[in-house]
């Protein structure tokens, strides 16, 4: 049920022509699973080497951020390089671990425990939180990802 409501959230801000009904009742064969999670998994390790470049490379240069409810955070790839090169330069750590995958047709639902260690005011800090988000992937690249807050 869980996956249902995260993939119908994705349907919502993603437009209508993004999900439907039909994908839902659609066989996921082993071969476009492991093509949608290689990406992911790609992206995944990029992000936990702080990897700008890597984790740029997963991405489609139109990529669309989202978060839940809000909306649309920002568009392209260089306001996701801006935004992500800033935070990996704030940070001493960072490491995402899945936690919990569901997969269906181009879309990967990854519920992951993140630590983040930075330095502020002259100590390091630790910061570890729950993440969950919804990866589209088109023609082998991430398209879109809504992060649910």
């Amino acid at each position: 049920m869980k996956l249902v409501c995260t993939l119908l959230s994705a349907a919502i801000l993603f437009g209508s022509s993004t999900l439907s009904t039909s994908s839902f009742a659609a066989s996921t064969s082993s071969e476009t699973v492991k093509n949608v999670t290689d990406i992911v998994d790609i992206q995944l390790k990029a992000y936990n080497n702080r990897d700008i470049e890597a984790f740029l490379a997963t991405y489609h240069k139109d990529v669309e951020i989202h978060y839940f409810p809000e909306g649309l955070k920002y568009k392209g790839i260089d306001k996701l390089k801006e935004e992500y090169e800033l935070m990996f330069s704030r940070v001493s750590y960072l490491n995402a671990a899945i936690t919990h995958r569901e997969i269906q047709g181009r879309f990967v639902v990854d519920t992951e425990e993140v630590t983040a260690k930075f330095m502020y005011q002259g100590k390091e800090h630790e910061n570890n939180f729950k993440a969950i988000a919804t990866y589209e992937v088109e023609d082998g690249l991430i398209k879109r990802v809504l992060f649910l807050k």
